[in-house]
C-alpha cells in the first residue's frame, strides 16, 4: 500500500478512496444524457458535460487528483502531457488500433459471413467516439488510476482501476454469459490501454487507439447468420491474441523508439 502522506489543497484530494467513488459516479451520472430525446444534441451535451468535469470541476473546485492546481500541472498529473515524443504517440496508438481490428476482420472473414456494411460507421458514432476515446481515457488512465496508486501498489491500481473501468460498461440491465465475457473483454482491453500510458507516460497513443478501435469495431465484426457461438469465441480468441501481442508491440517500441530531445513524464505533487 502507499505510504505517500502528502497534504493536499483539496479536502477530498487527501481521501483518495471517496474520491475514486465521487468520480466514477459522476461520469456514469452524466451517461445519462445520452439517453436525452434527440440525435446529436444529447451525445454532443455529454461531451461537452464531461469536458467541463475533466478539465474545470477536476483541478479547479474539486482539486483532483492531486489538489487543486493550474490546467498544465494538472495534465501533467494525468498523463495528457507531455504528448511527445509525438510521432511514436502517434503511431502506436494507430498501431494498436489496426491490430485488434485486423484480429477481429480476420476472425468475422473465418466465419464466412462477413459482410461489408458502412450503415456500421455512421456520423453519429464519430461523435460518441470522441467521448469514449477522449474522457474514458482521461477519467480511468487519468484521474482515477493517478486516485489508486496512492492508495495501492502499482499492479493493484492497474488491476482495480481497470475492474472499475469494466464494470462501468457492465449494463445489469441485460445479465448474460455473452454480456459477462464481453466484460472480460473489456477489461482486457484496459489492461492495454494502462500499460500503454504507463509504459509512454502519456494519455495520447491510449487516446488515440480508443477512439479509432471503437468507431471501427462493429464495422469489422458484422456477421449476419453466422452461428453465434462460433462467431463469437473466434472474435474473443484472435482479440485476446492481439492484445497479447499490441503489449509486447508497445514495449519493443517504447524500449527502441529515441527520445532524444522530448520531455520525460514527472509527477507532480
Amino acid at each position: 500500500m502507499s505510504t505517500n502522506k502528502t497534504q493536499y489543497n483539496s479536502k477530498l484530494a487527501n481521501y483518495p478512496r471517496p474520491a475514486i467513488a465521487l468520480t466514477a459516479i459522476a461520469y456514469i451520472l452524466l451517461g445519462y444524457l445520452e439517453s436525452l430525446p434527440g440525435t446529436f444534441i444529447p451525445p454532443v451535451l455529454y461531451f461537452l458535460a464531461l469536458g467541463v468535469l475533466a478539465l474545470y470541476l477536476m483541478p479547479y473546485v474539486l482539486g483532483l487528483p492531486n489538489g487543486r492546481k493550474s490546467l498544465q500541472d494538472y495534465c501533467n498529473d494525468i498523463r495528457l502531457l507531455p504528448m511527445k515524443p509525438l510521432g511514436r504517440n502517434i503511431l502506436l496508438g494507430l498501431l494498436l488500433a489496426a491490430l485488434t481490428l485486423s484480429s477481429i476482420f480476420l476472425a468475422s472473414l473465418l466465419t464466412g459471413h462477413f459482410v461489408l456494411d458502412w450503415s456500421y460507421v455512421p456520423a453519429l458514432r464519430w461523435v460518441k467516439g470522441l467521448t469514449r476515446g477522449i474522457w474514458e481515457e482521461i477519467f480511468f488512465r487519468g484521474i482515477i488510476l493517478v486516485l489508486f496508486m496512492r492508495v495501492f501498489t502499482k499492479r493493484k491500481a492497474v488491476f482495480f482501476s481497470t475492474l472499475l473501468f469494466a464494470v462501468v460498461h457492465l449494463n445489469i440491465m441485460a445479465l448474460s454469459p455473452e454480456i459477462f465475457i464481453d466484460v472480460v473483454s473489456i477489461f482486457f482491453m484496459g489492461l492495454l490501454f494502462t500499460y500503454l500510458v504507463l509504459k509512454t507516460g502519456s494519455l495520447l497513443p491510449a487516446i488515440i487507439f480508443h477512439y479509432v478501435h471503437d468507431i471501427f469495431v462493429l464495422l469489422v465484426q458484422n456477421t449476419p447468420g453466422a452461428n453465434e457461438q462460433l462467431a463469437s469465441t473466434l472474435l474473443y480468441a484472435f482479440l485476446w491474441i492481439a492484445l497479447i501481442i499490441g503489449a509486447v508491440l508497445t514495449k519493443y517500441i517504447v524500449e527502441n523508439w529515441s527520445t532524444k530531445g522530448s520531455t520525460i513524464w514527472v509527477p507532480q505533487e
